[in-house]
C-alpha cells in the first residue's frame, strides 16, 4: 500500500472512531437533542471509495509516448495495396494523445504515402484491452505505374483496439481507417486495415 492510500485508510479510521465514540456519548439520556448513529454502510463505501479508486488508477498506467511499427493494406482505386505503417503518439493525459504517422502502400509500380498528424484518443478501463480512436489531418504522396507523383491533402479517420502485454509492449490487435485523399483535384475515400506492435516509453 501506497503513502497516499495509507493517509486516506487513516482518515478514515479515525473517522470512524470518532463516529464511535459519539456513539457512546449519545447513549446518556438527553432532552431535545437527537442521538446520532453511525451508519456502517456509509462508512464501507467511504472507505472503498479511499482505498480502492486509487488502486485501480495505479492499474492504468499511461505511457509518456508510444511507438507503433506495422503493416498496412489499403484498397483504392480497385487495388490492392500493401505496406507498412509507423506511428509516434504523444500522451498529455490518460485520454488524450497528438499523433504524428506515417504510411507507405505498394502495389506494383504504384505507391501512395502519407504523413499526417493530429488527436489520438484513448479509453482506459480495462487492464488488457484498450479502444483507440482518432482524426490525423496532413499531405498524400501517389505515384503512378509511370512513374508521375502528386501530393495532396490527406485526412485519416478510424481507430482500433489494443492488447497490453506488460507495461513495456503493447500489440495493435486491429487498425480500421477511413483514408481520404485529395490528389491531382481528385477525392478518394479509401478503407485501410493493419496491425502493430507498440513500444511504451516512460510513465506519466
Amino acid at each position: 500500500m501506497n503513502r497516499s492510500v495509507s493517509s486516506q485508510v487513516s482518515v478514515v479510521i479515525s473517522f470512524f472512531l470518532d463516529m464511535m465514540r459519539s456513539r457512546r456519548i449519545s447513549r446518556a439520556p438527553t432532552i431535545g437533542m437527537p442521538r446520532v448513529m453511525p451508519n456502517p454502510a456509509l462508512l464501507l463505501i467511504l472507505f472503498a471509495l479511499c482505498t480502492v479508486r486509487p488502486a485501480w488508477s495505479q492499474e492504468h498506467e499511461v505511457p509518456q509516448a508510444e511507438i507503433m511499427g506495422g503493416y498496412s493494406y489499403l484498397h483504392s482505386s480497385d487495388t490492392s495495396f500493401n505496406g507498412w505503417k509507423a506511428t509516434l503518439v504523444g500522451n498529455v493525459n490518460a485520454w488524450l494523445g497528438i499523433a504524428a504517422d506515417f504510411d507507405g502502400d505498394y502495389a506494383g509500380e504504384r505507391s501512395e504515402h502519407s504523413v499526417t498528424f493530429g488527436p489520438h484518443f484513448v479509453l482506459r478501463k480495462n487492464k488488457r484491452w484498450t479502444p483507440v480512436g482518432y482524426a490525423l489531418f496532413g499531405v498524400a504522396f501517389e505515384k503512378s505505374e509511370f512513374g508521375e507523383t502528386e501530393h495532396g491533402f490527406a485526412t485519416e479517420l478510424g481507430g482500433g483496439l489494443i492488447y497490453e502485454a506488460n507495461h513495456r509492449w503493447t500489440v495493435r490487435v486491429f487498425d480500421v481507417t477511413a483514408s481520404i485523399t485529395d490528389v491531382g483535384g481528385e477525392t478518394h475515400t479509401s478503407p485501410k486495415v493493419g496491425v502493430g506492435l507498440i513500444f511504451n516509453i516512460g510513465h506519466k
